[in-house]
């Protein structure tokens, strides 16, 4: 008996260091902070073991990225937590994170659910309807699988009937944009019934006439796919999201979440604008604090690095833009500073 009794503590000791050795690490990649408060929204898609798309994000992954918020004291709030808070009703804690899912698979439920349930944590869903099943079957979510989420602590949103690319509707096309954003609305409450008043425009696509649109369907927020922290006063109708993607790192991710915001004062195309033609290269031009040096600057279009040069002298980020197709584009600039913080700013436009 007191062999086994040895054995036991023994296993326990080293199990217990284990997690020790965990949690000290995790706290241990901890990165600079931005100085300027922020709400970080983090934007999902699915959570899958050996999943097949650069937006699959394993199981072990994610209970990592959660285990560091924990480890370094962010606080996850709810979907009515934050809306109540851009409505001015409620105060947001210190360091607050959304977390957010798009589309709707069946993972949502079965792999990331369970995860943050095991921390107590809340999440939002913006499904399209076709995502909604009247019967079980791969892929999709059925109604009592939605109000399980429910029950959950999660929120259910809008992401349009059909998952279309809203920023393709031209303004003599409204009725079609107002119908992908409304019976999707309306439908969700139906068949929930609570209040949507959530919108993540599909592949962050969106215009200014999109953006009207949204409001005048009922819209009280609508969440993009632009990279980048969003401030204590941000423009509810552009919420910045940052996007996981396989490649990320626990690093990467720490940098998302910490990154401050990058003041931009003018952009060549500018945010939402539709043009006709497919620029070469992109323009950026930012305002640094005088005490700041940049040691790197980066850019992606939709996870692909793009080459981009900072012009000291003209306070500039040149990005090359190579083969840029026609249709809508998410462009993101980040710059590592001399303070060792990540300053990043995303915006979309289209090509037409």
């Amino acid at each position: 008996m007191k062999r086994y009794l040895k054995v036991f503590l023994v296993i326990f000791l080293f199990v217990t260091i284990f997690l020790v050795g965990c949690e000290n690490e995790l706290e241990a990649l901890s990165v600079p902070e931005s100085q300027v408060p922020t709400i970080t929204i983090l934007a999902y898609h699915r959570i899958i073991d050996n999943g097949p798309s650069f937006i699959d994000i394993s199981t072990s992954t994610f209970e990592n990225h959660l285990q560091w918020l924990k480890a370094t004291q962010y606080n996850v709030i709810d979907f009515n937590t934050f809306t109540g808070f851009l409505e001015g009703k409620n105060t947001l804690p210190e360091k607050p994170v959304l977390i957010t899912f798009d589309d709707g698979y069946k993972e949502t439920l079965t792999n990331a659910a369970p995860i943050l349930a095991k921390y107590n944590l809340p999440a939002t869903l913006f499904i399209y309807s076709e995502r909604i099943k009247n019967s079980p079957s791969p892929g999709g979510l059925t109604v009592s699988e939605l109000q399980e989420l429910q029950k959950l602590g999660w929120s259910i949103q809008a992401h349009t009937i059909s998952h279309a690319d809203l920023s393709q509707f031209s303004r003599s096309n409204k009725s079609g944009a107002v119908w992908e954003m409304k019976d999707n609305k309306e439908r969700l409450e139906k068949l929930l019934g609570t209040p949507v008043t959530g919108l993540a425009y599909p592949y962050g696509a969106y215009t200014d006439e999109i953006e009207s649109w949204a409001k005048e369907v009922g819209f009280t927020s609508c969440f993009l796919i632009e990279e980048g922290p969003n401030t204590l006063t941000p423009n509810p109708y552009r919420l910045k999201r940052h996007m996981l993607y396989a490649k990320d790192t626990l690093e990467d991710f720490a940098r998302k979440v910490a990154s401050a915001p990058l003041n931009v004062t003018r952009t060549v195309p500018s945010q939402a604008q539709v043009i006709n033609y497919r620029p070469v290269k992109v323009i950026a031009d930012v305002e640094l604090p005088p005490e700041l040096n940049v040691i790197e600057v980066y850019a992606d279009l939709e996870n692909q690095v793009l080459d981009a040069k900072f012009d000291q002298q003209k306070q500039r980020i040149v990005v090359e833009t190579p083969d840029l197709g026609y249709g809508h584009h998410n462009l993101t600039i980040k710059i590592l500073g001399s303070d060792k913080r990540t300053y990043t700013y995303g915006w979309s436009f289209v090509c037409r």
